[in-house]
């Protein structure tokens, strides 16, 4: 079993550009949000561990000593508390004790676990709370349970990140003396407001990087296309070109990059026009060669026919002169073949061209070969004109009109057309003959190629002259069947701007 692969097509110069560029762009977009993201939110978390700090100084400034030398934190009637906020705006007016729960200075209990929770500022989603402990882990006011911060301390301070009654919270511990004996405060935060400035950061972050990503690529595009502009011009000037143009490409408007390529094209087209013109020079030389000798056989064929009275030597002469006269025929139709190929002829040479005279051209040379066979050669003209070469169109016309009288039996109908069908000029022969299979009107186009049938008269090279002469004019070849019963109708069909 043989395994069949689809060729892989080859990506365009613009998509191959774009993809090289679009890897690093990206790199450098992750890149940049991490150092976007790294230099904004740093500062940030100091900015709220910095209003935890202060909410910790503050509690502890309000830590007393008793003249029985007990601590306690300063109940609401000494006075106001001063908490503020991670945004540095004062926080509302709160109804009791922010820091004990009720009733006179508190002081620890291990029967009384009080826990504080209070809002830094209304509609926050962080809750906050407190501890004030001494050395030896007792707990003067605030929540019992919540762990002191064990980071590295800097003028007092701690900071630390602990996860308390399935909450994640951010921790601040002051170290401070008051009358002599040290206690520690600390205070925690839940961290659902960081996280929510954090994202919202994280996604300004990456929607600006993104659309700067965006307009970076659009501008490559554009940079892109506008360099490529050169090869466009260069692509668009080779499909404008004749397909009989040979002639090599200008090099001035070409990129250095794009140089080499055209160099070696032009060595190709020269290569090729060199080969085609040896080979037209090849057969033109052939083609002449041979008709003088068989011109000068054939006179002396007639003159042999003339002077033998034999019956048998006169049959003879007969199929000697009907070969002479097919070899002659070929000899013709090689060099009008050389001579239809695209590059024996120049852009000047095109000349406008009335088909209906054309036809009537074709006619009276080909009408007394009509009449020998009781063959009705007629035409169906309209007025339609052609941008082409004269004497090939007159050969195209004269081969397929040849054609069709070769298998156009005796008493038989040709008609010719010509006129416009949808705005496009065309050509036509229709013939009352056997008609051409479907299945080898393909390989009636090839040269040498006799169909089913043939009467052996024909050298095989009629039709593909008017393939080569029909490619040359930029027109279509078809091949259909006749209007009305058995035959063929041979179309050329010129493009619109012919």
């Amino acid at each position: 079993m043989r395994l069949r692969f689809k060729p892989r097509h080859a990506p365009s110069i613009r998509g191959r550009l774009l993809g090289y560029l679009l890897l690093p762009l990206l790199v450098l977009m992750v890149a940049s949000i991490w150092a976007d993201h790294r230099t904004f939110v740093t500062p940030m978390y100091e900015s709220f561990d910095r209003a935890l700090s202060r909410a910790a100084i503050a509690i502890a400034a309000h830590v007393q000593q008793a003249p029985d030398g007990k601590l306690y934190v300063q109940s609401p009637d000494r006075g106001p508390i001063p908490l503020r906020p991670p945004d540095d705006q004062s926080p509302p007016p709160m109804d009791g004790d922010p820091y004990q729960r009720h009733g006179p200075p508190m002081r620890f209990d291990p029967a009384d676990r009080p826990i504080s929770w209070m809002r830094l500022y209304p509609g926050a989603r962080d809750s906050f709370l407190y501890r004030v402990s001494l050395p030896d882990g007792q707990t003067l006011a605030g929540d019992e349970g919540l762990p002191i911060a064990q980071g590295k301390t800097v003028d007092n301070l701690a900071y630390g990140d602990a996860t308390y009654k399935q909450l994640a919270l951010r921790i601040a511990s002051y170290q401070t003396t008051v009358g002599g004996e040290a206690i520690t405060v600390t205070v925690a935060e839940t961290v659902h407001h960081r996280n929510t400035v954090v994202r919202r950061l994280d996604t300004v972050i990456g929607l600006s990087d993104g659309i700067q990503l965006s307009l970076v690529l659009g501008l490559c595009l554009f940079g892109i296309t506008v360099a490529l502009r050169p090869m466009n011009r260069l692509r668009d000037q080779i499909m404008r070109r004749q397909p009989q143009s040979l002639q090599p490409l200008p090099l001035e408007p070409v990129p250095g990059e794009v140089r080499p390529l055209v160099e070696s094209l032009n060595t190709l087209l020269v290569t090729v026009r060199d080969s085609t013109l040896a080979q037209q020079h090849f057969l033109t030389n052939a083609a002449h060669q041979l008709r003088t000798p068989l011109t000068g056989l054939k006179a002396q064929l007639e003159v042999l026919a003339n002077e033998t009275h034999d019956n048998a030597q006169q049959e003879r002469i007969t199929r000697l002169q009907g070969s002479v006269d097919r070899l002659a025929h070929t000899a013709n139709q090689l060099l009008a073949l050389a001579r239809a190929e695209p590059s024996a002829h120049g852009p000047g040479d095109f000349v406008a061209i009335q088909l209906d005279a054309l036809i009537g051209t074709v006619i009276d040379s080909m009408l007394d070969r009509a009449l020998a066979h009781d063959i009705d050669l007629g035409a169906d003209c309209g007025p339609a004109q052609v941008h082409g070469v004269y004497w090939l169109l007159h050969e195209l016309l004269i081969n397929l009109l040849d054609n069709a009288l070769r298998h156009t039996p005796d008493g038989g109908k040709i008609t010719l057309r010509c006129g416009l069908h949808n705005g496009s000029p065309y050509l036509e022969v229709e013939d009352s003959g056997p008609g051409i299979p479907h299945a080898e009107r393909e390989r009636v186009r090839e040269r040498f190629y006799r169909a089913a049938g043939s009467n052996g008269q024909s050298s095989g090279l009629g039709l593909a002259i008017v393939e080569e002469i029909t490619r040359s004019h930029r027109a279509r070849f078809e091949i259909l069947d006749a209007h009305e019963g058995s035959g063929a109708r041979m179309r050329i069909q010129f493009p619109a701007h012919a």
